[in-house]
């Protein structure tokens, strides 16, 4: 049987139209005419009742109806499960992270994911990892980059890199060519820092309250191009991961004391059934030989 012949027949039918169908299928109406008249033959029952004004179907008709929609899920799901043994995955990726981890984490996971799975698009949001946790918890997302590798057993994490937390300064500081600077050195220094709900700035405030530390905070921003543009013009030092200024000519990472350490991870909440784009990034991640490869040549 022509499954042609029965999409065309299952639109007519939902439609009760044989005009309007002709327009979703973009076919002129004689043909769908004459499609459903040959499925009509084909069968030997009259599947449509038709007058001036309305078109219902007959019994048959309900009947067929309800089986031709199935076999043509039926055919959907068999083609994207082809699909997807192919690398022909289709659907959207949709993930949140913090604005550092969006800059110079992802643009190298993403990149070469999407290039595997072509039929793939991706759709990223921005937010403090906190506010990410609790997205997660609340199932307002699906995936997203946290700080919490084992903090919420609520959580599925897939691990990325392991950083220290450091003291981000342009070219003309007397930090730059420091082996490391002690948070009490910080006391009066202009910075510019990410807002309170972010783990980065939340773990430095921790820091400069534990040695009793009042920095010259001249700027607070999520937005990360002002800060590290700031930086550079030499109007402040920021705190941040040594991936910044890897990847951000002037600007310049010293070890900031005592260690804290920052652990990124892609989260799931555990349980919960996410979108097969999703899941295909989720798998990817944890195979690991992406994330190990990621690490070695962020850390070195």
């Amino acid at each position: 049987m022509d499954l042609r012949k029965l999409e065309i027949f299952v639109q007519v039918a939902r439609l009760k139209s044989f005009s309007k169908a002709a327009q979703v299928l973009h076919m002129a109406q004689p043909p769908v005419s004459i499609a459903v008249r040959k499925l009509e033959e084909e069968l030997g029952a009259k599947l449509l009742v038709r007058d001036k004004r309305t078109l219902t179907l007959t019994h048959e008709g309900e009947t067929v109806l309800a089986q031709a929609e199935v076999i043509l899920r039926q055919v959907d799901d068999l083609k994207e499960t082809v699909g997807d043994y192919q690398g022909l995955l289709r659907g959207e990726l949709n993930l949140a992270c913090p604005a550092m981890a969006g800059t110079y984490l992802l643009p190298q996971l993403l990149g070469e994911f999407l290039d595997l799975y072509p039929g793939l698009t991706a759709a990223v949001t921005q937010a403090g990892t906190q506010k990410i946790e609790q997205l997660l918890l609340d199932d307002d997302i699906e995936l997203g980059v946290v700080t919490s590798l084992e903090n919420d057993k609520s959580l599925e994490v897939v691990p990325l890199v392991t950083e220290t937390m450091m003291l981000c300064v342009g070219s003309n500081s007397p930090f730059r060519k420091r082996k490391s600077v002690d948070v009490a050195e910080l006391a009066g220094e202009s910075m510019v820092l990410y807002e309170r709900d972010y783990f980065i700035r939340k773990s430095f405030d921790a820091l400069c309250e534990d040695r009793d530390v009042v920095p010259d905070i001249r700027l607070q921003t999520n937005y990360l191009p002002l800060i590290s543009k700031l930086v550079k013009q030499h109007h402040g030092v920021t705190v941040g991961l040594n991936m910044m200024a890897e990847q951000e000519p002037g600007i310049f990472a010293v070890p900031l004391q005592p260690v804290t350490y920052v652990n990124l991870g892609i989260a799931r909440r555990k349980g919960r059934t996410i979108s097969k784009a999703n899941q295909a990034f989720v798998d990817w991640l944890k195979e690991g030989h992406q994330a190990s490869l990621l690490a070695n040549d962020i850390i070195q």
